[in-house]
């Protein structure tokens, strides 16, 4: 052992421990039981199965106001018991005012981004435009969010409401969208690996929908122009857009689309289901990982997701990577159960889904 036992003291009463016991007893069978530096710790004899005995556990500690954490250390099975950590309530009135705020600036983006349609005809008043944009890039981030909430709330797993990011609008030539998109915040850590890779996977499933709908909605309302001679400077577009342009509005060729705002919101989305997918520190894609390989293995991951984006121009998300990549990954609760298969297969359908969001060599748009 790396640590020193101790033996019960006022920190964790024998009645208390021996009640402790009892409760791990029922669920796992105990190699060895004692108290290290004042944690309740038991050793589990193996092979034996963790998952549902765990989950039954920490049922069973919510009277006792505790949680376990189940981990492999130096080829052992250790479980310890240690107190709930208090969850700061969270206050609401910053959600809203953000919400708001991020309407406005998403609002003034749309209009912005329907005056060239009102320049070409295809569009007669630019107000509509700020508004199809807000509610169809406001339902893309919001839902993508709300998977993840929702999948937290089910899980057990604290989360406050999502916080909308305003952002600037397009000014000076600089690609502007109104938002810097929307997060959540989980307060306790997911029960094991299947609830850490559904709540990581569940919200860029939901958003990608989502984005789907938007955009194929938005580029049937965007009308199509002959390539002049000098060409365009189009946006970069997803595989997926490049598909919807030949089986959906069936593009001609050397024609571009001059894309409408809510297929601009749908765009967007694809850009964040992307970005989130990377399999890199705290992001979607990160939890994704962490629940399918080690530490080691997503460090490595995060590395070329950080390159990726270098190679790809995304210098700011490259460097908010590296930056959030600097804390460790916490894990779940149970870091020895395995995850589910289901889950594992799963994961096949994100990586298309990623694929299906990436930008190939050049922009048509």
């Amino acid at each position: 052992m790396n640590e020193a036992a101790e033996t019960p003291d006022q920190h964790t009463p024998q009645a208390d421990f021996e009640k402790l016991t009892t409760l791990v007893s029922a669920e796992f069978q105990i190699e060895e039981a004692l108290i290290e530096h004042n944690v309740p710790t038991y050793y589990l004899e193996q092979p034996q199965e963790t998952k549902q005995h765990f989950l039954r556990l920490l049922k069973n500690l919510e009277t006792a106001n505790s949680i376990a954490l189940l981990r492999r250390k130096n080829e052992r099975i250790v479980l310890k018991i240690v107190p709930k950590p208090p969850v700061k309530q969270s206050n609401i009135l910053i959600n809203w005012i953000l919400f708001f705020a991020t309407i406005a600036t998403t609002f003034i983006t749309g209009y912005m981004l329907s005056l060239g349609l009102v320049e070409e005809g295809a569009m007669s008043n630019p107000f509509v435009g700020g508004a199809t944009f807000t509610i169809a890039i406001m339902a893309v981030l919001g839902m993508h969010e709300m998977g993840h909430k929702l999948t937290a709330d089910k899980k057990g797993i604290e989360a406050t409401p999502p916080y909308f990011i305003p952002g600037p609008p397009p000014f000076l030539g600089m690609l502007g969208i109104g938002t810097f998109g929307a997060v959540i915040m989980q307060k306790s850590l997911p029960p094991n690996k299947d609830a850490l890779f559904d709540v990581g996977a569940n919200g860029p499933i939901v958003g990608f929908i989502l984005a789907v709908i938007v955009s194929i909605v938005g580029l049937l309302y965007s009308p199509m122009f002959p390539i002049p001679p000098e060409g365009i400077n189009g946006l970069p577009a997803p595989l997926i857009f490049e598909l919807f342009a030949v089986f959906v509005v069936k593009l001609p060729t050397n024609y571009y689309i001059l894309l409408h705002p809510v297929a601009t919101a749908g765009w967007v989305g694809m850009v964040v289901t992307m970005l989130n997918l990377l399999p890199a520190a705290m992001l979607d894609g990160g939890h994704v990982a962490r629940s399918l390989v080690g530490e080691k293995t997503r460090s490595v991951l995060t590395f070329l997701s950080i390159l990726l984006l270098i190679v790809s121009g995304f210098w700011p998300m490259a460097i908010f990577v590296l930056f959030i990549s600097m804390q460790r990954h916490p894990g779940p609760l149970d870091d020895v159960s395995r995850l589910s298969t289901s889950r594992k297969l799963l994961t096949i359908g994100l990586i298309v889904v990623f694929v299906l969001c990436s930008f190939p060599l050049f922009p048509i748009f």
